[in-house]
């Protein structure tokens, strides 16, 4: 409600102020005073009296409903919704004598305000006096402009309705039209369904065959809005958040859906890994990195390395802008033939600089720096080793990291990070992987978990073989991703783990088909069917077998057989772990066995997430001469076919998705246990498509999969990955 100065629709004070005396005085109204317990009292005879009910504040969507008890009798007055304030409504004329002479009176108010949906709530007794007000006019002439100008509030009441009309948030039937008409939106004629016969998404006719002003006003406010997608602009626009609280309803508010909507815009980790190539010319590449060496690493203080940086020509501030850190590696006892890239070794200085602040010191020793046959952790010094990091020290840099409450330093357990990866990557390393031997290895590059290895050696002739893997410090049959997968298996409540020997079982694999209730369970869940035995053996075999893993249901196959949600169930469970493929198998022994890769695996593809959980690309860079030609330039072996003429350096990137987004992608996100009605979910994807920019994909899968009740039951249902363009658009394609 909007408090008015003046008189707003208060006709008969407005006319009694253009009017002159003694006339003015008849016809100006005069407040009755009362106290907080909203009653009052004229307190004296008066003549020929008319009581008047003012509004002191404008309503809008509300009405409100005043009743005056005078000598026990009830008197009401209704403000209809839009009144404006200063509106008076004539209410109650005392019986008066021959005179004119009314006695005094008295009485008692009550206000009752009335929502649109009917809600009604009665006003406190001390609210009421600022909502509205009593006047009393007295004499005839009073009396007779009362009742002549009480049509004036009607008509500026009839007037501030039509102008809310200008709102989308007050507009209805064929203003919305007109909004619509404009936006390109008709109404709709029908909503979305679900059918459980066939388990799809469907659409019914909509009671009356139109859509109401309540679902027709909410798509109307989202195509009117302004998008930006952005993380703030989505929790205040979407949520209704900002700086300062909830301060309006969001979009997802005007469906009735009041969990928080966010966009997460984390992104996976995007790996890189090198290897010096001189094929036939060994003497070449030893060339190459003693020129690194000497022209480019850190070397700890002391001999040879005080004789490599006197011969480098450079100015006395950069070469004393690396002393701390050649003092670091000498504290670190780094080796002293095996120096470190300038990013590494800064990174081990802030190291000990943090440890020394803290108090603690885990990192007492750099084992591995620089070396020929480092591969591509250490060949080019960009990588190091550090020792096993002392526990009880960690812990008490934990533990002062916590008191410190420093935002840069965000300590985590040790048993939750044995390694303490959160106090490297506050000094700089983007990289702390676990070794298998307990030791760490760090990088001031992001090189994660990636390896690349050469074979047979790399002074040998082409060809030569690269292969890239993610290695795992507890796992070597597999790349570490699938660590993820494996403990999903073990928690789920099959718990289910993987087959030791899966080629045996892949030589044994069925024909779908010769299960008929497998089948149908397969079906139900448009899972894939093997067809052909023969080509999925040929082609399963041309994976390498690092990137999936086989686990055999064995005496859980007649459950999930029976109840094919428990599979469903499963699946959503490995594809946030990370599988993007899942082929089921008949087995020999006529069980069901899944076969989980992170690539694509042969007749599924990515039917989990739609997208590798790996992906590998290669290039070669030529430093002289002509570059080393690679046959493919993708996937997780590479053989160099042509050694070139000169030196050259294959590089190597690793794309590991780990829960977070692609490269020009963004997630909406729900709580966990959150719910969509299909009506909800239907104007969320709009949402989503509507913020979306243009080359720019949204990730909706996890709402998809288990966000969204269709049918009311309180538990959410996958919907199949068709479903992700099943709902209506609110601007519809022309």
């Amino acid at each position: 409600m909007t408090i008015v100065a003046g008189p707003g629709a208060a006709s008969l004070t407005a006319m009694a102020d253009e009017t002159i005396a003694p006339l003015a005085t008849s016809l100006a109204p005069q407040a009755l005073p009362w106290p907080s317990d909203a009653s009052f009292d004229t307190g004296a005879p008066t003549q020929w009296p008319l009581l008047l009910v003012r509004l002191l504040a404008s309503c809008e969507e509300d009405r409100l409903e005043v009743t005056v008890t005078i000598d026990g009798t009830p008197y009401v007055a209704v403000f209809a919704t839009w009144s404006e304030a200063g509106s008076q409504v004539p209410l109650h004329a005392p019986a008066c004598d021959a005179s004119g002479t009314a006695a005094a009176f008295s009485g008692k108010v009550a206000v009752t305000r009335v929502a649109p949906d009917g809600t009604r709530a009665d006003l406190a007794a001390a609210d009421v006096s600022g909502t509205v007000a009593l006047d009393l006019v007295q004499g005839l002439l009073g009396r007779v402009m009362a009742v002549a100008t009480s049509e004036k509030p009607r008509l500026r009441r009839q007037a501030q309705e039509l102008r809310s009309m200008r709102r989308l948030r007050f507009a209805r039937d064929s203003v919305l039209d007109r909004y619509g008409d404009d936006l390109g939106a008709p109404r709709l004629g029908d909503m979305l369904t679900w059918d459980a016969g066939t388990g799809q998404l469907d659409t019914s006719p909509l009671p009356g065959g139109r859509e109401t002003d309540e679902s027709y006003r909410p798509r109307l406010r989202v195509l009117r809005t302004p998008r930006l997608l952005t993380p703030t602009w989505v929790d205040a626009q979407v949520n209704g958040f900002t700086d300062s609280g909830l301060d309006r309803p969001g979009w997802m508010s005007d469906v009735g859906f009041d969990e928080r909507v966010t966009a997460d815009e984390t992104a996976n980790p995007l790996y890189v890994a090198f290897r010096v190539l001189a094929p036939g010319r060994g003497e070449g590449r030893a060339m190459l990195l003693d020129a690194v060496r000497r022209t480019h690493l850190v070397w700890r203080s002391g001999q040879p390395g005080d004789d490599v940086h006197g011969a480098r020509m450079l100015p006395p501030a950069t070469t004393q802008s690396i002393t701390g850190a050649r003092a670091a590696l000498t504290t670190l006892a780094a080796p002293a033939g095996e120096p470190v890239a300038l990013p590494l070794a800064l990174a081990l200085e802030r190291l000990l600089a943090l440890q020394d602040r803290l108090g603690a010191k885990p990192f007492t020793q750099v084992l591995t720096g620089q070396r020929n046959d480092g591969g591509s952790r250490y060949e080019l010094g960009h990588g190091a080793q550090l020792a096993v990091p002392v526990a009880a020290e960690l812990a008490k840099a934990v533990d002062q990291a916590q008191g410190a409450q420093d935002p840069a330093l965000v300590a985590r357990p040790v048993a939750d990070d044995p390694i303490g990866a959160w106090l490297l990557r506050a000094a700089g390393m983007r990289t702390a992987h676990a070794l298998s031997d307990g030791t760490v290895f760090v990088s001031a590059l992001t090189t994660g978990s990636l390896v690349v290895d050469l074979t047979p050696d790399p002074d040998s002739a082409t060809p030569l073989q690269l292969a890239a893997r993610l290695d795992s410090a507890t796992d070597s049959d597999h790349e570490e991703p699938l660590q993820a997968v494996v403990t999903a298996l073990a928690a789920s409540p099959l718990a289910l783990t993987t087959v030791g020997d899966a080629a045996t079982l892949l030589a044994g694999v069925k024909p779908s088909a010769d299960d008929a209730a497998l089948l149908a369970a397969l079906r139900s869940l448009d899972l894939p069917e093997v067809l052909d035995v023969a080509d999925l053996r040929a082609r399963i075999g041309a994976i390498d077998p690092r990137q999936y893993v086989v686990a055999d249901l064995g005496g859980e196959t007649a459950t999930v057989t029976g109840d094919p949600s428990r599979l469903a169930e499963l699946l959503g469970e490995l594809a946030a772990a990370g599988v993007s493929s899942a082929l089921p198998l008949l087995t020999a022994s006529d069980t069901l066995a899944l076969a989980l890769g992170v690539v694509d695996l042969p007749v599924a593809g990515n039917n989990l997430a739609s997208q590798h959980t790996v992906a590998y690309r290669w290039h070669v860079r030529g430093l002289a001469g002509d570059p080393a030609t690679l046959d493919l330039g993708r996937g997780p072996k590479v053989t160099v076919v042509d050694g070139g003429r000169g030196l050259g350096i294959a590089v190597c990137t690793a794309y590991v998705r780990t829960g977070g987004n692609d490269p020009y992608q963004w997630t909406p996100t729900l709580p966990d246990g959150s719910l969509l009605t299909l009506r909800q979910y239907e104007h969320l994807m709009n949402i989503v498509e509507l913020v979306t920019p243009l080359g720019v994909r949204a990730d909706t899968w996890a709402i998809r999969r288990r966000h969204v009740d269709v049918d009311g039951s309180g538990t959410p249902t996958p919907l199949a990955p068709s479903a992700a363009r099943t709902y209506h658009r609110y601007r519809p394609f022309r």
